[in-house]
């Protein structure tokens, strides 16, 4: 066992960069990206939220945030709207293109992650996210 598959972070990391490769290979086709799916996940669960919002509840910087918000009106998924109590900033909503790609791709997430996750079985999957979870909801 070399220092690097020691280290939970650099075999985390590797687990997740797998799962990212292959979800982000299947929405190529669309045109978006597993970040651009996330922000899209949160508008249609969350409308009306701004751009600020999701991107401090994803944690994507305010640039990168403009910058997906604005890939995603320019291939008609969301459209901004002046929020009435603050006109300086925008709320979101999904649109039925935006609606019709997530739809189309739920299951790509779930293909990526089953792929990865071959090699558990299904009780290990489940102490797996169980311990991921923990961890998480002490971030």
């Amino acid at each position: 066992m070399n220092i690097l598959t020691q280290s939970y972070g650099f075999l985390l990391g590797k687990v997740l960069q797998r799962m990212e490769n292959k979800f982000g290979d299947l929405l190529a086709p669309l045109e978006i990206d597993s970040k651009q799916y996330g922000i899209l996940s949160f508008i249609q669960e969350y409308p009306y939220s701004s751009q600020r919002e999701i991107g401090e509840k994803l944690r994507i910087d305010r640039t990168t945030m403009v910058n997906h918000i604005d890939h995603l009106e320019t291939l008609g998924c969301v459209k901004r709207t002046k929020k009435p109590t603050d006109r300086r900033a925008y709320s979101l909503l999904i649109t039925e293109k935006g609606n019709e790609i997530l739809n189309s791709c739920r299951g790509f997430l779930k293909d990526a992650e089953s792929e990865a996750l071959s090699v558990l079985n299904e009780q290990e999957k489940k102490l797996f996210k169980e311990l991921l979870m923990k961890i998480w909801g002490s971030l």
